[in-house]
């Protein structure tokens, strides 16, 4: 991309190159004339130089680092403006950043806990001057030539106000999902301890090259910081000693006060851990949480699963599951019965040794009456079956046909600590979310010009669905293309999100919590006429309909431990059915048009670099990988003439925008800006695709032609997951 800077003398600087690229500025390598001396020197990009919002946000920097000297923070050197453009020079870090050695894989330990030894007291002498970071992370901290680690980017750090100069206490939903601490998620107070819990974060994935919480969206991954046991750093890399993963634990409690309260405590109780490996003083792991250890997960048919020996390797394919399209069932869907509970039950023991030691002992003894015995068991069985929690996957207020197999009892333990539950309230709905500022961009647009003849999109019919914060609640809206004209469909206390229209436009779909668990509702178009699909004590997520409006396909959560199944329903919430289960984490299933192929994220639930692109063939059941590497694959949706698969890959703003052929072939990014992209879906002509940026600060929606060109803003006002309406 070209750079009309590059070249040209700003002050006393000549600007030499680009060395990254973010959402608040665009950072150079430059050259001081009266030095003689390379430097970084960090200018706001010309298109937000009337933007309030980034203005001080960049000003805010300066006036941060100003007061911040400490040999483990990047210093400021100087401050100015270049025919209207603000910049700030710093010193050049010539090895990077943590973030660039990670793209090699996991730290050695000696060099990870180097890093946090330097960066602790840099921390704590910020906390001691009343600032906050709030977007610690690998790429915010640079690296000298001599091994130095310096804490950087204070774009969105906060200077305490005065009455608060007592203590570090703030407010404010900023910060990098995959970082953030729970209270941070939730837009409470924070101190101290917020910073340290992104540590933690920080330490588990330069010893893993894996971040801990990792899921389709930003708003579910901040659910997952308030909610979620972290996972073992071991299960990523067995090398971890198990007293360096307890002060991971520690440092990664979700209730602040169980934290250090210190980055030099942390950093010596890493030490310690690090001078007593070998030793066997640590018996028994630091459990912050009781469900820390995974819930049993039963095999599903031809499925073997061991949790204890898994690797963070890629999913063998899954195996093959019988999918009846339109009502015709499967063996094991004959044994569906209606069922009108929806409690969790304990579970049921297998009566499979039963009938081994019935059919065993027929055959040593009287043959006749061992036949006669097992007609009776049988009978028996069916009758008590019906109590089994396989009938009660996911139970439906009405008469509800429940698809089952022959996997026996799930456990489904419930989660009981109180954090949790507020996390899936989070009161008022899930956190506003401001973008890393230091995400790269690889282009240019303009986000706030409006729709244009001349574009194309003038031209665009119809409306979209989405869903946005707005008087501190997530509520479904419909913004008419034409008009420009937002109409708010739902009003509930609830978080209402993640709409879709039916394909006849009669119905749409959504989920919510209006119960205290997400479950798939429907509505009328206008948003009236709620009623549930689903109801149950699961979590039900990301539905969407059939190419002809007869089946609901969404994702559930049985197990309760990060791992969903596909399932789908009648609209009027009968005839559920499970269609694909593996034991790992099925999710975002999509329909082709024609009814041929439905495309899902699928991989460990533990591990989101496992996480690939699949395709189920509806009549032959076969599975396959559309995307197999060693990154996140995740998020698809057809393009409606069911050639073309959108889907979204890690980018330099966290997430962009690819596409591919049907069969997995010709993958392409469309578009990377500076923010976290997602929620992107072709229009039903197919000639241009909307999706969600945090670019602005907030979650708004932007439009592009199909080829990837032409970005442009659709709202000022908030808005996530577009999705068209014909």
């Amino acid at each position: 991309m070209s750079d009309d800077l590059i070249g040209k003398q700003i002050g006393g600087y000549e600007i030499l190159d680009a060395i990254g690229r973010g959402g608040m500025a665009t950072v150079y390598r430059a050259r001081q004339s009266s030095m003689n001396r390379s430097v970084a020197l960090k200018v706001l990009p010309r298109q937000y130089i009337n933007d309030e919002t980034y203005m001080q946000r960049f000003v805010r920097e300066v006036e941060i680092v100003s007061q911040l000297e400490h040999r483990n923070i990047v210093p400021v050197h100087d401050y100015g403006e270049y025919d209207g453009q603000p910049y700030i020079v710093m010193r050049y870090m010539t090895a990077g950043s943590v973030d660039d050695l990670l793209k090699h894989g996991p730290l050695p330990l000696d060099k990870v806990l180097d890093i946090v030894e330097q960066i602790t007291p840099a921390l704590d002498y910020a906390h001691s001057k009343n600032v906050l970071h709030r977007d610690l992370k690998p790429s915010n901290i640079l690296l000298d030539d001599d091994g130095g680690a310096y804490i950087t980017d204070f774009g969105i750090a906060r200077i305490l106000d005065e009455q608060h100069t007592a203590g570090i206490t703030t407010q404010g939903v900023v910060g990098t999902p995959s970082y953030m601490s729970p209270e941070q998620a939730q837009g409470h107070d924070l101190d101290g301890r917020s910073d340290l819990y992104s540590l933690g974060i920080m330490i588990f994935e330069m010893l893993t090259a894996r971040r801990p919480f990792e899921s389709d969206t930003p708003y579910s991954i901040a659910v997952m910081q308030v909610m979620t046991p972290p996972p073992s750093p071991r299960v990523f890399n067995p090398e971890v000693p198990p007293q360096v993963e307890n002060v991971i634990f520690k440092a990664l409690e979700k209730k602040r006060e169980n934290r250090y309260p210190t980055g030099v405590q942390l950093s010596q109780a890493m030490k310690e851990a690090v001078a007593n490996i070998g030793k066997l003083e640590v018996t028994q792991p630091h459990q912050p949480f009781a469900s820390r250890t995974p819930p049993q997960i039963v095999s599903q048919p031809r499925v073997s699963v061991s949790t204890s020996s898994r690797q963070p390797t890629r999913p063998t394919p899954p195996p093959q599951y019988t999918f009846s399209p339109y009502g015709t069932q499967s063996s094991a869907q004959s044994a569906a019965r209606p069922s009108t509970r929806t409690g969790l039950q304990p579970p049921q023991k297998r009566r499979s040794n039963l009938w081994l030691s019935i059919a065993f002992g027929g055959l040593i003894g009287c043959g006749l009456l061992a036949l006669l015995v097992i007609a009776i068991v049988f009978v028996i069985g069916t009758i008590s079956s019906q109590d089994s929690p396989e009938s009660e996957l996911l139970a439906t207020p009405e008469d509800n046909i429940v698809a089952t197999d022959e996997n026996g009892s799930l456990a489904t333990p419930a989660i009981t600590d109180s954090a949790a539950q507020n996390a899936l309230d989070l009161a008022d709905g899930f956190p506003t979310i401001l973008p890393s500022p230091t995400a790269n961009v690889v282009d240019d647009h303009d986000v706030t010009a409006p729709l244009s003849a001349a574009s194309g999109a003038g031209s665009q019919s119809g409306a979209l669905l989405f869903f946005a914060e707005r008087d501190n609640n997530f509520d479904i809206y419909r913004l008419d293309l034409a008009t420009r004209e937002e109409v708010r469909l739902t009003s509930h206390p609830a978080s209402d999100s993640y709409p879709m229209m039916s394909p006849d436009g009669t119905q749409m779909v959504f989920q919510s919590n209006r119960d205290g668990d997400f479950d798939i509702y429907i509505a009328d178009p206008d948003g009236g006429n709620v009623r549930p699909v689903t109801d149950n004590d699961f979590f039900d997520r990301l539905a969407s309909w059939s190419p002809d409006g007869n089946w609901i396909i969404f994702s559930s959560d049985i197990r309760n431990d990060g791992t969903f199944d596909l399932f789908r329903v009648r609209p009027d919430g009968t005839n559920l059915q499970r269609i694909y289960s593996d034991a790992h984490r099925n999710s975002h299933p999509r329909w082709s048009s024609d009814n041929r192929y439905i495309v899902f994220t699928g991989g460990d639930a533990d591990d989101a670099q496992t996480w690939d692109v699949k395709r189920l063939e509806v009549g032959s059941d076969r599975v396959e990988n559309l995307t197999d590497n060693d990154e996140k694959d995740w998020s698809p949706a057809f393009s409606p003439d069911g050639k073309q698969i959108i889907f979204l890959q890690p980018g330099l703003g966290n997430a962009s925008i690819a596409v591919m052929d049907v069969d997995g072939g010709n993958q392409r990014v469309l578009f990377d800006g500076p923010g976290y992209e997602w929620g992107a879906n072709f229009s039903p002509d197919g000639r241009f695709i909307a999706f969600t940026s945090d670019e602005t600060g907030q979650e708004e929606l932007y439009l592009m032609e199909a080829d990837g060109s032409n970005v442009q803003r659709l709202t000022s006002n908030g808005g996530s997951y577009p999705t068209w309406v014909n």
